[in-house]
């Protein structure tokens, strides 16, 4: 499993490639996305996090929802998308 991560004036590209599938989340209005998920990493316990997206933490790591659909991260895969997205 290979995830990525990059935010173009705004909007972030969450994508997820595995041997025999890949799937693709844009999320709108993300400045805060990269922050939103390492505060989660750092507290799994926090509220679930609204903003125009939801960052939900979830036993396996956080989901990223939008209205258009959601994006599964588990939690070994944060920093690599936040770093993603920060770079």
């Amino acid at each position: 499993m290979q995830i990525t991560a990059a935010i173009d004036d705004g909007t972030a590209t969450l994508t997820v490639m595995t041997v025999s599938n890949s799937s693709l989340l844009q999320v709108n209005d993300a400045e805060h996305l990269a922050d939103d998920l390492e505060q989660l990493l750092t507290d799994p316990d926090a509220d679930a996090i609204d903003r125009h997206y939801r960052v939900v933490p979830r036993d396996f790591g956080v989901s990223v929802q939008t209205n258009t659909g959601r994006f599964m991260l588990p939690w070994r895969h944060i920093m690599t998308a936040v770093n993603g997205l920060r770079a």
